[in-house]
């Protein structure tokens, strides 16, 4: 197995490695750490029926139950469709994942792990872009870090300001809204024990103590901040490329610049995460 850096801030390829063989506990190790040092990994060359690709993404931790049940393959519902076929309610084609964002911030124990599997691409384009929010975070002047110290985000399903979000569907609006969860602003990683930005703007009604759109406010200048060059990796798909990232320090983004009629499908999982830390 080899683990080549694409760049020094975020992403790294690993190669030289077939995930549906038994993987020995320090080889496991050895992908856990890259994937936490690199903020994004992208296995490649991998082959998987839907059960293997759930037992490899397994070696990052135990999966857990998504949104959106209605993408859960049936004989393995933990791994989910990625699909351009996919029509919301009123027919419109499904674009889940448009804009910045992390997985699931409406759940106490969010995944810290998101894992993408290649089945069928386009010819061109369908990128996923994944941005370091540790970096981003350090990047901030001193007093902006200082101001940001404490705050919790209000977590939803549906934040009051997604109307404006592209990237919802009719069957975002209508899906089942559990109670509110608080999550940290600044989150700090457990293993790294660096602090990142953490939130997504979608889910996020409000900031406590502030009005939702004072909070979208600042959570868009935040997000303005860290969306910079040297900390995006924007993955360009190959047949059989495993993509997984830390949630606990990234953000990513789906990019819909296909041909629509050409079939594109990936499979994903969710690994279940932690109770955040604040910083």
């Amino acid at each position: 197995m080899k683990v080549s850096k694409f760049a020094p801030l975020i992403g790294a390829e690993v190669t030289g490695i077939d995930l549906r063989e038994p993987i020995d506990a320090e080889t496991r190790h050895q992908l856990n750490a890259a994937l936490v040092d690199n903020v994004a990994l992208v296995i490649r060359d991998q082959d998987f029926t839907p059960p293997q690709y759930l037992a490899a993404v397994s070696l990052f931790g135990e999966p857990m139950p998504q949104h959106f049940t209605q993408y859960a393959l049936p004989d393995c519902p933990l791994v989910h469709e990625v699909s351009n076929r996919h029509k919301d309610k009123s027919g419109q084609r499904v674009k889940h994942g448009a804009g910045w964002h992390t997985d699931h911030t409406n759940h106490v124990r969010p995944p810290k792990y998101t894992c993408l599997f290649a089945v069928s691409l386009p010819s061109s384009g369908g990128d996923t872009a994944v941005v370091n929010m540790r970096a981003a975070y350090e990047s901030l002047p001193r007093d902006i870090q200082q101001s940001l110290q404490g705050l919790k985000t209000v977590n939803v399903f549906q934040g009051s300001a997604a109307s404006n979000y592209s990237g919802q569907s009719a069957d975002a609006q209508a899906e089942k809204k559990p109670e509110p969860v608080l999550q940290p602003l600044i989150r700090v990683h457990p293993d790294s024990g660096k602090n990142a930005l953490y939130f997504h703007p979608v889910k996020t009604e409000n900031i406590v103590g502030m009005s939702p759109s004072n909070s979208q406010k600042l959570l868009n200048d935040l997000l303005e901040r860290s969306i910079k060059d040297e900390f995006i990796y924007r993955h360009k798909w190959r047949k059989g490329d495993m993509l997984i990232w830390d949630n606990r320090a990234a953000m990513h983004k789906a990019h819909f610049d296909y041909n629509p009629e050409e079939f594109r499908l990936l499979y994903r999982v969710l690994v279940r995460g932690e109770l955040p830390i604040s910083a």
